[in-house]
């Protein structure tokens, strides 16, 4: 069983646990003593959705935008990869921020140089400059993942699953709606209005979440440097969530590059305009459903055998994707990707309560370093997605994704057969 920890001079040592198993205890009131506003768990979800929102705009652009800053065809992954890499960096540098300063007065900071960024990205003249601006958008959009901590520690724990299952929901409705969002806009009035307006959003985040979010003053006292050097030691410590990252980073991989390169299949292969493939989009909307039913999973301790499911299917949709190109029937490419976006998104959601599932005073930096792992992984099935299909078709894409599925599947063979010569680890 990973036990628990506190920290002691920014060093971690375990503490003593005579009630058994370790449960992180939630705070379910704010610093002033009051219950949370009923509103503020919705108003969370929307703003995390927005936030995250800004790293997927540009996803179906790719080629507009590649080719409006005169970006070279083999590089034009980059136009996604590199906001995902700012919000890797900003995963790891930023996140942990949320167990040593006041949570309220950072996710502040990060909406404004979101903001600043967002702007730059609009009015980039140069590939150059648009990759750094998305690279400071993608930083500052980690500003979530403050979010979700910070919740957390507000839900009791029988009820967590299911509330974050919808806060998750709202995140993913956001992420769905963003491309479909970004290619009416851009078939409109061009892809630059499509961050005007969500410099506008971001801006109203700001200011919503600044009103409504009870401030939380964390209880460590520890210099920033050093909050940095525990997170490796404290990720160490926590087997579940090693196990949780690496599923997770190779299934998010999976994802990020079918959503990199399915637009540009369907233009190519399909020839269909900006407005067709913004409404094939919208069949990721099947992630947030399942993310409400793996919110319930979870708190019947089902994430285990749930992860088991969800990466059998992804690897058979791939499989199936392949197939219906081979056979030129587009339906089973639109059922292969709500099986795709539902999988993923039902491991994400049983990995996030497994991941919070630890001590209040470090969740921040456990949750920074799990998804800097997850979204750094992102960033590169990105980048490889495109490069194998431009390369070798999308058959090879198709099997590098079924592969993921197989290697998660293995891994999770693997940890059970830990677990029974290990019989003081719980089993999730």
């Amino acid at each position: 069983m990973t036990e628990k920890l506190e920290m002691e001079n920014g060093a971690p040592r375990p503490l003593a646990q005579p009630n058994g198993p370790y449960k992180a205890e939630p705070v379910t009131k704010t610093d002033e003593g009051a219950e949370p506003s009923p509103v503020l768990f919705p108003v969370i979800g929307i703003s995390a959705g927005l936030f995250a929102a800004n790293l997927y705009y540009a996803q179906p652009l790719i080629t507009t935008i590649a080719r409006d800053l005169n970006l070279k065809s083999e590089f034009a992954g980059s136009v996604v990869s590199a906001s995902q890499f700012g919000y890797g960096l900003g995963l790891f540098l930023l996140v942990p921020l949320a167990d040593i300063v006041e949570n309220r007065r950072l996710v502040l900071i990060c909406s404004i140089l979101a903001l600043a960024g967002i702007i730059g990205i609009a009015t980039a003249r140069s590939a150059m400059a648009f990759l750094c601006f998305a690279m400071i958008v993608g930083v500052f959009s980690s500003g979530t993942q403050i979010l979700i901590p910070y919740l957390s520690h507000l839900i009791p724990d029988e009820r967590r699953g299911r509330i974050l299952g919808g806060i998750m929901a709202g995140i993913l409705t956001s992420i769905m709606l963003a491309r479909p969002t970004a290619l009416f806009v851009a078939a409109a009035s061009g892809w630059r209005v499509v961050y005007y307006l969500s410099a506008v959003a971001t801006m109203l985040t700001g200011v919503v979440l600044w009103r409504l979010m009870p401030q939380h003053h964390p209880k460590e006292r520890t210099h920033y440097l050093r909050a940095l050097s525990t997170m490796f030691v404290l990720f160490a410590s926590q087997s579940d969530v090693r196990w949780r990252a690496m599923y997770q980073a190779i299934l998010f991989a999976t994802f990020t590059m079918f959503w990199a390169v399915v637009p540009i299949l369907l233009a190519e292969r399909y020839g269909l305009d900006k407005t067709a493939i913004g409404l094939f989009s919208l069949v990721g909307m099947a992630g947030a459903v399942a993310a409400l039913l793996a919110g319930r999973i979870a708190d019947r301790g089902g994430s285990w055998s749930g992860t088991v499911s969800a990466s059998l299917v992804l690897a058979g949709s791939f499989l199936l994707s392949s197939w219906s190109i081979y056979m030129a029937i587009p339906v089973a490419l639109v059922a292969a990707s709500l099986l795709i976006d539902g999988s993923v998104q039902v491991s994400q959601m049983l990995s996030r309560v497994v991941v919070l599932d630890v001590a209040p005073e470090i969740r921040g930096r456990i949750n920074g370093m799990y998804m800097t792992i997850v979204y750094v992984s992102g960033a590169l099935g990105s980048v490889l997605g495109v490069s194998v299909y431009v390369t070798w078709g999308w058959h090879a894409v198709a099997a590098l994704g079924a592969a993921g599925g197989i290697a998660v599947f293995a891994g999770l063979l693997i940890e059970k057969a830990r677990r029974h010569t290990s019989p003081a680890e719980p089993r999730r």
